[in-house]
């Protein structure tokens, strides 16, 4: 859980008695309760006064979050565009677009226009949260609730292109970083990256599977939580997924028994959380093997091909080391981070754009850190409208 602290890496990780979640972050989702050993994680209002105070204190030197429930869609009890209502447009309505609009609502007066290319809200947390963690997916109740707030108007179904969007005083990009990196090596056009399987497996309107599931194993690169999210998929038992009933169809027919889960790096180097390992092994058991400092070089029929000479026999290869931003039309664009360029979200050369999720910090970090990254985005588009509306500015 991205809002459980003190997290690996962060001092007295392990050492302490005691995690504390933080605000800023956590989404509200439920699932700590569901992970939580003791029972201790409960909502504030059910927690013990003490427990809260405790909490609160934790996080006394952060900067304090200025907030209030939209759920009873309270007004906003100042001001900041000074003129009246202005229009902004957000593009994208995954966890980064919903709460940039959330934001918006909250510190401003702005009538929010609200676009995505699909259907219905959710974005990450709809299509790429794997189908077993149903309590993750919660959130998403709360993101239909702000496309029902007065001053939101919701278009779905909407190509998220520049053209036709003329009018607005600002616009919030938050296009996400859904395509699959490569790994470069001979015939991986044969393999099924992550975005296409994780997609599949989920409904996302339109995925198809490019591949056929032919078991009795299967090589997945990747040594991330997304990889082990779709090891875990293969050896799950499909009756228990809620999927598409052509999903679990496929699932049960694929025959995949084992699956091989490979690094390219040891693994002090994994990006994988020590949660999503156990469960990995919880499910799994021996039908998963570990493996690492293994080079990939080529897919053939055979099986993958490693820089030893070694093949490993399987019937499909997956990739998932990761995903990266696509061009924005209109906008300036870094290939080699896969981000637009921006300072604290405002789109470098592009006055009035601005960038909040993945496609502002690249496709890393889970749902609760898009929550910080839009309040700085929104921070910085009304910091400069103030400065824009300043007398000589």
């Amino acid at each position: 859980m991205n809002s459980i602290h003190p997290s690996p890496g962060e001092p007295g990780f392990g050492a302490g008695v005691s995690l504390f979640i933080d605000p800023r972050t956590c989404i509200d989702c439920g699932a700590c309760a569901d992970i939580c050993p003791v029972d201790a994680a409960q909502p504030a209002d059910q927690a013990a006064p003490e427990d809260v105070e405790r909490n609160a204190a934790y996080f006394a030197d952060a900067e304090p979050l200025e907030a209030m429930d939209l759920d009873s869609w309270e007004p906003p009890s100042y001001q900041v565009w000074g003129g009246g209502p202005r229009r902004v447009l957000v593009v994208g309505a995954g966890p980064a677009g919903m709460y940039a609009t959330r934001e918006l609502l909250l510190r401003t007066t702005a009538e929010v226009t609200l676009v995505d290319r699909l259907a219905d809200v959710g974005g990450l947390v709809r299509y790429g949260v794997a189908p077993d963690h149903p309590r993750t997916k919660q959130i998403i109740d709360t993101f239909q609730r702000i496309t029902q707030h007065p001053r939101v108007r919701w278009r779905p179904g909407t190509d998220g292109g520049l053209s036709g969007f003329d009018g607005y005083d600002a616009v919030i990009h938050a296009v996400g970083a859904r395509r699959s990196r490569r790994v470069g090596i001979a015939g991986e056009e044969g393999a099924c990256t992550a975005e296409d399987f994780v997609a599949w497996y989920n409904g996302r309107p339109g995925a198809t599977l490019p591949v056929q599931l032919t078991g009795p194993r299967a090589v997945v690169i990747g040594n991330g939580n997304v990889a082990l999210d779709v090891a875990r998929l293969l050896l799950s038992d499909e009756e228990q997924l809620d999927v598409p009933p052509a999903v679990r169809a496929a699932l049960g027919a694929s025959g995949i028994k084992e699956v091989v889960l490979l690094g390219r790096r040891g693994p002090d180097a994994a990006a994988y959380t020590e949660t999503a390992l156990q469960e990995l092994l919880v499910a799994a058991g021996d039908r998963v093997e570990l493996r690492y400092h293994a080079r990939p070089v080529s897919w053939t029929s055979e099986g993958l091909t490693l820089d030893s000479g070694e093949t490993i026999a399987a019937g499909n290869l997956f990739t998932a080391i990761g995903f990266e931003g696509r061009p924005v039309d209109g906008l300036p664009f870094d290939a080699d981070r896969g981000i637009v360029p921006n300072v604290r979200g405002a789109v470098v050369g592009r006055p009035g754009h601005y960038v909040a999720g993945w496609i502002k910090r690249g496709a890393r970090g889970g749902i609760g850190v898009n929550k910080a990254c839009a309040q700085e985005t929104v921070m910085t588009l009304v910091s400069s409208s103030r400065a824009a509306a300043s007398p000589g500015s």
